[in-house]
């Protein structure tokens, strides 16, 4: 009985931990390419191909990760929610909105009792992202070259990236791939890097407990002013002020 309640009261930084530990798993398992291309779906707003991909989801089985099967389905579900937030915030969703909304279906599903109910959350959420970027989507389409620079920015936000990496991958010139993403965009690349591990770095500040230095770090901050400073930017408050405000204990 006590083992029970102790498994129970799982910390967030165990949360954390699992939720990091599931997203290595979908790329062992090669599920990360379909991981990609519901993103690629949220960001553009494309309502007709993701009510056709959900509907292939009716009678999907979650995976199961660990013996604790409705704990990881659980841990799962709430990695996609995540996912699917951060996708929309990529395809033009203001933050409030997004991050409004992604506390609210977490919260859902921290209170389900069912694998099924899981599932269907999480496609709400899918498709509610999806419609709302849709209805703010602007004028300008995304070239692939600015869609899959965005994409291997997210995907390195913590490592020491550079505009000439990201310009290599692209397989264009630093010049060239610079102007290419101001014109798409309106932001210049490190601007959006530096915007991107913000917002990564309020993921981890509300929901985990690791230090405010190790987020910092992680993020591939120079040091701790820098990581502050730049954090103030974008919110308007310091990272200690923002983990008063919407730390979150538990889910």
């Amino acid at each position: 009985m006590e083992m029970r309640e102790q498994n129970e009261k799982m910390t967030t930084e165990h949360i954390h931990r699992e939720v990091l530990q599931s997203r290595e798993e979908i790329r062992s398992q090669g599920r990360y390419a379909q991981e990609k291309m519901v993103n690629g779906m949220i960001m553009e707003g494309d309502l007709k191909r993701i009510t056709k991909y959900l509907e292939t989801m009716e009678n999907q089985k979650i995976n199961r990760m660990s013996a604790n099967s409705f704990r990881q389905q659980l841990y799962a579900i709430i990695v996609g929610i995540a996912i699917a937030s951060r996708a929309a915030l990529d395809g033009g969703l203001g933050e409030e909105e997004a991050f409004s909304l992604c506390d609210s279906y977490i919260q859902e599903a921290d209170a389900c009792n069912s694998p099924e109910q899981l599932l269907d959350i999480y496609k709400r959420a899918v498709l509610d992202f999806t419609k709302r970027v849709h209805e703010n989507k602007s004028d300008v389409l995304m070239s692939e070259k600015t869609k899959n620079a965005i994409d291997y920015i997210l995907r390195h936000l913590h490592y020491d990236i550079s505009l000439k990496s990201i310009a290599e991958n692209a397989g264009l010139s630093e010049t060239y791939f610079s102007a290419l993403f101001k014109k798409e965009t309106g932001e210049t690349v490190s601007e959006f890097i530096q915007k991107s591990r913000v917002k990564e770095a309020q993921s981890m500040i509300q929901y985990s407990e690791y230090s405010l230095m190790e987020i910092g770090q992680y993020l591939g901050f120079c040091s701790q002013s820098h990581f502050s400073k730049t954090f103030r930017k974008y919110t308007g408050m310091t990272p200690g002020q923002y983990r008063k405000k919407n730390f979150k204990r538990k889910w």
